[in-house]
């Protein structure tokens, strides 16, 4: 049959067959990455604004999108149902205490390496969590591209996408981030499989409207 489209904000416009055939392309090209962050920016910002109660177009607001979210946001992300049970990839979530111009001094509150497995929490996270870090690395462009050894490097191939948020002053020490780090070639699908997700229950919240 035809094309499956993501609906973002109440408009058909992401096409999921095309995010399938121009990711061979991206891949071929080495700019999977870019191309993974590029889809984000709209698959993954545009929802998550418009369900917001504050947000000045109420279409989502009090429908089946919104709950879906509300609902979705408790999940641990790495059993959260939008996976259907695939393997979720290499996603580490963790802390930079101080400033996180140089990768290779990223520590946590601990003094661990913040890429370090030790210092990795992403099995307790629930899905809100990590969201937010997307969210904002997303929309201030806070994101890191870094090698297999979790750093900035010149030259070396990237491996794995850094996501920067920095901690609200109450929250935390002045000057700390959440940091989230995805391999680089696990980004995409999950890209996919939240753009599926968000299609089906947008589809269900507009013909909840309809009706």
């Amino acid at each position: 049959g035809g094309q499956i489209w993501a609906p973002i904000g109440g408009q058909f416009c992401v096409p999921i067959d095309m995010l399938d055939a121009f990711a061979p392309i991206a891949h071929q090209q080495d700019l999977l990455g870019t191309f993974s962050i590029m889809l984000a920016s709209s698959v993954l910002l545009v929802p998550l604004e418009r369900a917001k109660v504050a947000h000045p177009l109420k279409q989502e607001q009090g429908g089946n999108l919104q709950s879906a979210l509300d609902s979705l946001a408790r999940q641990r992300w790495l059993e959260a149902e939008f996976w259907k049970g695939n393997a979720t990839g290499d996603w580490r979530f963790s802390r930079i205490m101080g400033k996180p111009d140089n990768t290779h001094a990223w520590l946590n509150k601990a003094g661990q390496q913040s890429f370090s497995p030790e210092a990795n929490t992403i099995g307790k996270r629930k899905l809100g969590e990590v969201l937010y870090v997307l969210r904002n690395a997303l929309a201030h462009g806070n994101i890191i591209y870094l090698d297999e050894k979790g750093h900035e490097e010149k030259g070396n191939r990237v491996e794995h996408l850094a996501f920067l948020s920095r901690c609200e002053p109450q929250e935390d020490e002045a000057n700390t981030y959440q940091l989230v780090t995805v391999r680089e070639k696990d980004f995409l699908p999950f890209i996919k499989a939240w753009a599926q997700w968000i299609a089906a229950h947008n589809i269900q919240h507009i013909d909840d409207r309809v009706t």
